[in-house]
């Protein structure tokens, strides 16, 4: 008898294990996806603009800037700690740790940063993707933000998979 309650225990406690594992990878998936929509959203601007044909000065000054911006950018989850996505997109992303010190000669030039943070509440997951310029001077970490994003999927149990219901970009 015993031997069946501690098998039945087992099988119960594994099969959380696995179903938590399950949702984890789908909340992961979920972020990825609004990382993606976001950074593909940005490099449609970014073609738009750099198809524009206009030859000022201060075009080309921005421009250069913008390219410099997507081809530097930085992911960080709500702790500060760099992530990779497993989704592939248009821009490149790279990782740093803000906090070691090796970081801090490239944080005195400045880096652009895409902070992530989910929240779930109820059937929905909001995802909301804001923008930083993290910089180092005098021994302080300074966060400038410059916008962002807001993605929110919704849970369907008819349909048993999640929708995108929401996407809005916000800027400074």
């Amino acid at each position: 008898m015993k031997k069946i309650i501690f098998l039945t225990l087992c099988f119960m406690f594994f099969s959380l294990v696995i179903k938590a594992q399950k949702t984890d990878n789908e909340y992961k998936i979920l972020r990825d996806s609004a990382i993606v929509i976001k950074s593909n959203d940005l490099y449609k601007f970014y073609i738009e603009q750099s198809n524009k044909d206009i030859h000022t000065e201060n075009w080309k000054i921005f421009l250069d800037n913008f390219t410099h911006s997507i081809n530097n950018l930085y992911l960080i989850d709500q702790n500060n700690q760099s992530f990779k996505i497993d989704a592939s997109t248009k821009i490149q992303f790279k990782e740093i740790d803000i906090y070691d010190k090796k970081s801090r000669s490239l944080l005195k030039k400045g880096i652009n940063v895409w902070k992530v943070i989910q929240q779930l509440n109820g059937n929905k997951i909001t995802i909301k993707i804001i923008e930083f310029k993290v910089t180092y001077k005098n021994k302080n970490y300074q966060f400038t933000n410059g916008g962002g994003s807001e993605i929110v999927f919704q849970y369907s149990c008819e349909e048993e998979k999640w929708k995108l219901i929401k996407e809005e970009h916000k800027g400074i």
